[in-house]
């Protein structure tokens, strides 16, 4: 399985997990009346998004390399 196509199959958990932590976050900030865009906890929220994504990559490659995990 290539990065390509474990992205894929894990789109829809991403866009799912990424996309439910943003609202979260944009409905806290307006609530408290924060700006909506913080560049330092947007960046960190990005980094996190990104080694989930890495994670599950790195899981589907050892998956398909013939090293099952039990």
């Amino acid at each position: 399985m290539t990065i390509g196509e474990s992205l894929r199959k894990n789109a829809h958990f991403l866009l799912t997990g990424f996309g439910s932590a943003i609202a979260v976050l944009v409905i806290m900030r307006w609530s408290d009346g924060a700006p909506l865009f913080q560049p330092q906890s947007d960046f960190g929220i990005v980094i996190g998004a990104a080694l989930v994504a890495g994670f599950l990559v790195y899981r589907d490659l050892r998956d398909t390399s013939g090293k099952k995990s039990s």
